[in-house]
This record gives C-alpha cells, structure tokens and sequence, in this order.
C-alpha cells in the first residue's frame, strides 16, 4: 500500500515538475522574441537615421549650388525664383558654400548647356580639387588648391564634355531631381552617389545641371559601430540585392578588368546570416508589396538556426529604392533568459520533492515574475507606459528585470540630452492614435526644430561644446512645454516637439516662436564663452496635414526647410 501511494505521488510530482518547466519555457520564449522585435526596431532606427543623414548631405548642397523656389505666401502665389548666377565666380562662391555644409564634403559641380562645366571637391584636410571647362569644344582643367582665394596648381587638362555625361542626360530627361545609380569611383575606390538637378531660367530656358556626388563609405563605418550583438548583422541594399553598406566584414565590391568593378550581392554575401536575412525578405515580397518607410518584422520561430528580421524600404521620387535589413539569430537573446529559466526550474524541482504546498507557491512565484517581464516588453513595443517591476531579486530573472529597466532607458530616451528619442516619440503619438475615439477625439500639433548656427560651434570649439548647446537646448525646451506636451530629439540637431491638443496653426506658431525666443538666448560655454543659436522651426496639425506620423514629419521637416531656407537669404 505504500509503494501504490508513493507511486503516484512521484508521477504526480514528476508531471507538475514538467508543468513547470514548460510554462517557465513558454514565458521565457515569449519575453525573447519581444527583446529581439524592440532590439531590432532600435537599430532599424538607427539605420533610417544614417540613410536619411546621408542622402539629405547630397540634397542640402545641391539646393545651395542651385536653390528651390521660395513658396508663395499667400495661398494662390507665385513661387519665387531665386536667380542663377551666370558669372563663375558667384557660381564658384556657392560652390564653396555648398561643399563645407557637411562633415563629410561632397563633390559639388554644374554642367552648362554650352558645355563649360565648374566642379569642387574635397580630396583631404586642406586639399581640394577645382575643375573648369570652358564653352563648346573646350579643355577640361583639373587643379589643385588649399582654399578659397589660394594658388591653384594645375595637374591635369582633359578632354570632357558633360552635356554626354549620364548626370547630365538623366537629368534633362526626367525634368526633376534625379539620383543616379550607385557607382564604384575606381579612383578613390568606394562606392558613391549622385544627385543631379537641371537648372532653368526664369523663362523657362535650360541652363543646365547642377550636381551633388557623395560616397557612401561612412554608411557602412556607421553600421559597424552598432551594438548588433556577436552575430547579428545590419546592412542596407538595392532592390535587386546589390550591396551598399554592411556591418559584416567584407568587401562590397571586387575588381573585375580594367576599370570596372563587380558588387557583391547579398545572397552571395560571406555571412550566412546576410543570406538569410536577405532571402526572408525576397520571400516576404513575393507576395507582399512594401509600404516606404514602414518597419516589417518577420516571423521568426523557435528554432537554434532560425533569426529574427526586420526591414525597412526607402524610397523617394528622385529614384532611391534602398533595402535596409538587420537580422540576429534568435539564440542571441534565448542566451539572456534561458540561464534563468533554467536555475528556476532546478529549484522548483528541489521545492517539488520537499512538498506539494512549496512546489505550488514557486510556479505561482516563478510565472508572475517572467509574466511581468513579458508584459513590460510587450508594453515597450506599443508604446504604453512603462510598468513598475516589483522584483526584488539577485538570480539572473532580477537581472533580467533591471536589464529591462535598463533597456527601456536606452529606448526611449537619448542618451545625451535626456529627453525621448524618435522611435520612442512615434510610438507614444501611435499609441494615443489608437486610443481615440468619435467620443474622444485625438488634436495635436507637430513642431520640427533644426538649429541655426549649431555646426559653426562645433567646429569652432569641438564636440563638447557642441554637446552642451543640445543639453541646454533640450533642457529649455522641456522647460518651455505644459506637462501634457513632449520633446525628442531626432537626431544631430535635429528636435521634434508634440503639443497635445493643439489644434489652431496661429497658436503653434506662436508657441513655435516661442520656443525659438528660448533656444536664442545666450549658452554659457566653457572659459567664459557664450554662443548664440537660431532655431527653423516647422509646424504640421494632426489631423490636417496628415494622418499618420510619417506624413506629418515629412509636412513640418518640408516646412523647417522652407524657414531654414529663407533665414539664409536674409542672411545673405
């Protein structure tokens, strides 16, 4: 008789012990592909960033050599048409404005439909390269020079004519600003990007194209300084899988003869990871067409080869079509809950044996915890506020709960100023978006801030300082905004204000212009200095402007510009 009772009590024990480790299990496979959707959403943010900074360096000084129309002020008016130089040497001084924009320079130049053509490029510290070619069947002079206003040192006479040029064609064809392919610059040996623009006269008569041509290599130095983990990947292609930047170590082109080269595609990439990545994709669009700008995450089942994927197309109307891809496989973040997991389970099984009672009170202990953490991750990836974690724990399930804690700092906010980051911001604006209602509708204001001046401080007097005019200026914004209102910074310089409520254009301009009175005044700096920023700001109205968060940046980025734009003809 007591063999038949002691029997079924340890089969009784053996299948709650086997309860136990399956839901522990199951909690702790739902928190891992939480941590690696929120993992890859932030560097997929990054990777946007790093696009958008990119492709905007190319498109800020081609606006500078040849300006946009001015918008009417009223509704109804004529653009104004800011004039072309026809003298080189005005045409050389924008050249020279257009080229020191940026940290990392473009080469800026502009065919003229007689053929003379005037170039401007950066080829190191102090050293550029100047290029003039006179009106029809004239010579192309290739000098060298240290600066506006130094000697110039011919070193090449060529023959030349960029009315043939593929920059040039494209652009007198499609009318509008055009981006070329990706290239190989066989002479400085990375891969490279033009945008071309064709220039006209208030007439209507074509004067000729206007070009901006920047390399790509310090996309892929970005993508390698991200925290991936020891075997994710994050790189960024063409449609058709030809590469442009990677996190992996390899070669993203090889010689073939000659002066050609040959790009690496991603399903021949030396990372398997890539190939996969980039094979869930192709798989993906089989059937599914991409949205521009949308975040896609990928199924990603339990499995130790299987990986988590998530991608992003970026596309604009000058003929950018780029896939930006990061993946990870899934036991990267299986590692940091299965140890956990593991060292819980033993001791439910070690509480099983003692008694009955103690095995019940640990699977109700053990499966609140990791349930808690699922619930925070969950509510980090909507965009819901972060709930309090009571785990008062020293195992690895409490350093997990302070890891999460931890994670949602990094998140959310930015690192430098404090203030929220743009994903966290997108994802709070989502989250009221879809709490609204007829009975509770949802109005708000979106202000896009750029700051005026904030790069001549940085150069000036180094990053540092640069760093303690963002903290001063995130800091007056928060002082400047109703406890309902919020800031984040975007990026570089960049803010974005959310004024709940707002629903009147005049009254954000006004807190616009507010805000703008607050950033100017004087930042004390280091050894007595004080530095005086301007800010563009650009204002869009929800619902109005837009209905989703994507269109209504883009309506209040389009609008700072316009501002931006005309704070520089003033100051001219």
């Amino acid at each position: 008789m007591q063999r038949l009772f002691i029997l079924p009590f340890i089969f009784l024990m053996v299948c709650l012990a086997c309860t136990i480790g399956w839901f522990l299990y199951r909690a702790g496979n739902d928190a891992t592909e939480v941590l690696a959707r929120n993992a890859l959403m932030e560097v997929m943010g990054r990777v946007g960033q790093a696009i958008d900074r990119q492709t905007l360096s190319a498109r800020e000084s081609l606006r500078v050599v040849a300006p946009d129309p001015i918008p009417p002020l009223e509704i109804g008016g004529k653009p104004v048409l800011i004039p072309f130089p026809t003298d080189r040497r005005l045409l050389e001084e924008r050249l020279w404005i257009a080229n020191s924009l940026f940290e990392d320079p473009s080469y800026v130049y502009f065919g003229g439909v007689d053929g003379s053509f005037t170039g401007l490029r950066q080829e190191s510290a102090n050293v550029y390269m100047f290029s003039t070619r006179d009106g029809q069947g004239g010579k192309n002079y290739v000098y060298y020079l240290n600066g506006p206003g130094t000697e110039m040192k011919l070193r090449a006479v060529q023959e030349y004519e960029p009315r043939d040029r593929p920059w040039y064609t494209r652009a007198v064809e499609r009318k509008r600003e055009t981006w070329s392919p990706v290239f190989t610059d066989f002479r400085l040996k990375f891969l490279g990007l033009t945008l071309s623009k064709p220039v006209y006269a208030e007439s209507g008569q074509l004067l000729g194209v206007a070009t901006s041509s920047i390399g790509l290599r310090h996309l892929t130095t970005f993508l390698q300084t991200l925290p991936l983990g020891s075997n994710g990947v994050a790189f960024v292609t063409e449609m058709g899988g030809e590469m442009i930047a990677s996190s992996a170590n390899e070669a993203l082109y090889k010689p073939t003869t000659g002066s050609e080269f040959e790009r690496l595609n991603a399903s021949r990439s030396t990372s398997a990871t890539v190939q996969q990545a980039f094979m869930a994709v192709q798989e993906y669009l089989k059937t599914n067409k991409p949205v521009p700008g949308q975040l896609v995450l990928l199924a990603s089942p339990a499995g130790n080869n299987q990986i988590a994927v998530a991608f992003r197309l970026h596309h604009d109307d000058a003929g950018i079509d780029w896939l930006a891809i990061s993946a990870a496989p899934r036991s990267d973040f299986l590692g940091s809950v299965t140890g956990g997991v593991y060292q819980t389970l033993l001791l439910g099984l070690v509480a099983v044996c003692l008694t009955f009672v103690i095995g019940f009170v640990l699977l109700r202990w053990v499966l609140r915890d990791i349930r808690m953490l699922t619930l925070a991750a969950k509510s980090i990836g909507n965009g819901e506020p972060f709930p309090k974690l009571n785990i008062d724990r020293s195992d690895e399930i409490g350093q997990l709960a302070q890891s999460f804690q931890e994670m949602e700092r990094n998140l959310r906010t930015d690192r430098l100023t404090n203030v929220l980051n743009r994903d966290s911001l997108i994802a709070q604006i989502e989250f009221r978006r879809r709490n609204a209602s007829e009975a509770n509708p949802l109005h708000f204001a979106l202000l896009f801030i750029d700051l005026d001046r904030f790069k001549a401080v940085n150069d000036q007097f180094g990053h540092d300082e640069g760093d303690r005019v963002l903290i001063s200026v995130a800091s007056q914004l928060q002082r400047a905004l109703r406890r309902d209102d919020t800031v984040a910074r975007f990026g570089g310089d960049e803010f974005v204000v959310y004024l709940h409520g707002v629903s009147d254009e005049e009254i954000a301009k006004s807190i616009a212009e507010k805000i703008r009175h607050s950033i100017n005044k004087p930042i004390p700096g280091r050894d007595g200095h004080e530095y005086q920023i301007d800010a563009s700001v650009g204002v869009a109205l929800f619902p109005q402007d837009g209905l989703d968060v994507e269109t209504l940046l883009r309506v209040a980025d389009s609008r700072m510009f316009d501002q931006k734009r005309m704070h520089r003809i003033l100051a001219y």
